[in-house]
């Protein structure tokens, strides 16, 4: 995972970040600040299948990256952890 932007490591240690055991944080790390490289790059790694329950299990994304991965997974917005918490945010 050294090809991930740099950026998305601002605060914390590169070296310490294991793509096996942080995956939900690299995903939620690329979804809201990563690119389009960096979003293959997981795909690439994880596999769609993977990477759709990585970030299916996520509690908090922001609209737009949520709105992303239903297009991109093709799954129903009940489908993830943080559906009601942003229907609650955003008021639907």
């Amino acid at each position: 995972m050294q090809a991930l932007s740099d950026h998305l490591f601002w605060d914390v240690d590169r070296s310490q970040v294991d793509p096996d055991k942080h995956g939900a944080w690299l995903a939620q790390r690329v979804l809201e600040h990563g690119r389009w490289s960096d979003w293959k790059l997981l795909a690439t790694y994880y596999g769609k299948e993977r990477l759709g329950q990585l970030v299916m299990s996520l509690r908090c994304i922001d609209p737009r990256s949520f709105a992303f991965c239903c297009a991109w997974s093709q799954l129903p917005p009940e489908s993830f952890r943080c559906h009601k918490s942003l229907a609650d945010r955003i008021g639907i």
